[in-house]
């Protein structure tokens, strides 16, 4: 070490004394400092003055890690400060932000009600003071008016969304502003009042000189119009009011409201005079439909199918009318013209746009008119979902899913769809006698078959509207009674019902069973000659064939039912049957493959379609 302390003098100075100890701290080399501590860890002696100097130092290292650990937490409860602040400046900003946005957003739903607004506001009645005794004040007379309105509304199936019916103080939501006194209510109002297509609806009460009394209504567009009655006669003056509105307001849904009421003369004397009015082509395409509605619960189909084609004209997405015009076609002008309209509808909705192709729940008709019963089936559900299974039409959808079941042959689901109808549904009535039918001829009990086809037939003979509704089912009782031996009933059933491609198909059936075979073929000729593009009668005629053993003729009309109607699982089956029959059995396992598709539930088909996989 005495080279170390050698250099560490020679760093100091060589002076000697007090003086030079004094003095040595002062200009002490940062080297010399670091070596003089390294020699007094390793136990050297040191100088006295540079003993002192470290002490010093080691001092002023202690006092200055004091000072920056209190200058440390100064920092930190800053630093602390400033992030709160920032914090709390920038929750206030996304506050602000949120409560604009939420503004905004509200001053948007109120501009979006307004300009979509589309109600029948009905404003208070003037009435006179003398009546106010009875009770009988404006507002009062108001919301009769409004009342049957709604009830009118309510009665109304339409699948164009009718004018909403609300009284003038129905909507005040009172939120003064401090400074304006306006109410949110108000604001509503206004907005309304400039962008909407409301009706404001107005009128007075007063007593006649013959002490009755006297109602005016007017509104927008709503020429003003009087009716007069007794003393108590409030309740239906208000009603005469309301019906008045109602149709000029909402003319087409108020031309729907008569016809659903069944008062067709009156809907028929109603919409020449409401088209003539009409403002729009579209407006023009949808009261043509109601018309031709109304010629077809009149029984004119001819008419009916001209107002239908006035309206698809006017409107060529008026997929409503196309379907209309499919059932009016095939009453005035026969099933084939309908099944033509049907491949035209439905080729058209294929090529359609998205935007402007039909609803699932409007194909039915031509589901119905093509046999595709599974098409059939999922319009009618898709209808029952859109309409609360109740439907945009006369009859409730669940009897009708419950035939269509019936005819894919489950019972189990048209059990299903049956018990959940309404049991005083007119519609739910007839289907109770048919269904169980259906099922008696699907198990060859013709005989069980005939009661309930009576009861039906009582109904339809009875009501021309089942009649157009229901036009060749009747033909089902002539079939059981022909089966039954009842030879002469039977004919008078199909004489009564009409030349329909079922009632043909099961004329003949019954002629070939009586044993009269020319007969039958003659009629299934003329079958064909009418309708050309129906299965029945090409399934009835192949089936008799394949019984007598003229296979070649057999498959030819089978074929060609499976053709025409290659959603109809009876069709297909019956062609499926055939192949098997001829060992044919690759061929019979496709098209009983196809079949079930059609009819997923129908054991007879799986027991076959499995005995056919057995041997493909």
């Amino acid at each position: 070490m005495a080279r170390e302390s050698g250099m560490i003098e020679g760093v100091l100075g060589s002076g000697e004394g007090e003086n030079a100890e004094a003095e040595a701290p002062v200009g002490l080399d940062p080297i010399a400092a670091a070596l003089a501590i390294k020699a007094r860890a390793e136990g050297e002696v040191l100088p006295p003055s540079l003993e002192r100097y470290l002490d010093q130092q080691r001092e002023l290292v202690r006092i200055q890690s004091e000072h920056l650990h209190e200058q440390r937490a100064v920092m930190l409860t800053d630093l602390r400060l400033r992030v709160f602040g920032e914090r709390l400046k920038l929750g206030l900003r996304i506050f602000t932000a949120l409560a604009f946005t939420v503004l905004g957003a509200g001053l948007g739903v109120m501009i979006y009600d307004a300009v979509t607004s589309r109600s029948v506001v009905v404003e208070p009645f003037e009435a006179p003071p003398a009546l106010a005794a009875r009770g009988v004040s404006g507002k009062v007379v108001a919301a009769g008016v409004l009342d049957a309105l709604q009830k009118l509304s309510d009665a109304t199936r339409t699948t164009r969304k009718a004018l909403n019916s609300e009284t003038a103080w129905s909507s005040d939501i009172r939120i003064e502003v401090p400074e304006t006194g306006v109410s949110i209510g108000e604001v509503g109002r206004l907005l309304r009042q400039r962008f909407g297509h409301d009706v404001h609806v107005e009128g007075d009460l007063v007593q006649t000189a013959e002490g009755g009394l006297a109602l005016t209504v007017r509104g927008d567009g709503v020429p003003a119009k009087t009716f007069e009655g007794q003393a108590n006669a409030l309740d239906a003056l208000t009603a005469q009011g309301a019906e008045y509105i109602y149709s000029r307001s909402q003319p087409y849904q108020f031309a729907v409201y008569l016809v659903d009421d069944k008062r067709t003369a009156d809907a028929l004397a109603f919409i020449p005079g409401a088209f003539a009015r009409a403002a729009t082509d579209l407006d023009r395409s949808k009261l043509a439909s109601a018309w031709g509605i109304a010629f077809d619960e009149s029984n004119q189909a001819a008419k009916a199918a001209e107002k239908y084609r006035l309206a698809i004209q006017l409107d060529p997405t008026n997929w409503v009318s196309r379907g209309n015009l499919i059932a009016a076609d095939a009453s005035a002008f026969g099933e084939e013209a309908a099944w033509r309209e049907s491949q035209a509808f439905l080729k058209q909705a294929r090529a359609a746009p998205k935007r402007d192709r039909p609803e699932l729940r409007l194909l039915d008709n031509p589901a119905q008119e093509t046999w595709d019963l599974p098409l059939l089936l999922a319009a009618n559900l898709n209808d029952a979902r859109y309409n609360a299974g109740v439907g945009a039409k006369d009859a409730i959808d669940g009897p009708l899913i419950a035939e269509t079941y019936a005819l894919m042959h489950d019972p189990a689901e048209a059990g299903r769809f049956m018990a959940s109808s309404d049991p005083e549904d007119r519609t739910t009535k007839l289907e109770a006698e048919l269904i169980p039918a259906y099922v008696a001829l699907d198990r060859g009990d013709p005989a069980g078959a005939v009661a309930p086809l009576e009861a039906f037939w009582s109904a339809w003979l009875k009501d021309p509207s089942i009649q157009t509704e229901y036009p060749d089912n009747g033909c089902l009782l002539g079939l059981a009674y022909g089966l039954t031996g009842k030879l002469t009933q039977a004919e008078a059933v199909f004489k009564r019902v009409g030349p329909w491609s079922r009632c043909y198909a099961y004329h003949g059936d019954v002629l070939e069973h009586s044993g009269d075979l020319p007969a039958a073929e003659r009629v299934w000729a003329e079958g064909l000659r009418v309708g050309p593009d129906l299965p029945f009668i090409y399934i009835e005629r192949g089936l008799s064939e394949e019984r007598r053993g003229d296979f070649k003729a057999a498959e030819r009309d089978l074929s060609t039912a499976a053709a025409k109607a290659p959603h109809f699982a009876d069709a297909v089956k019956a062609y499926a049957d055939l192949l098997a029959r001829e060992g044919r059995w690759k061929e019979a396992l496709a098209q009983y493959d196809s079949a079930v598709k059609s009819a997923p539930a129908w054991v007879e088909l799986h027991r076959a379609r499995d005995a056919a996989a057995a041997k493909a």
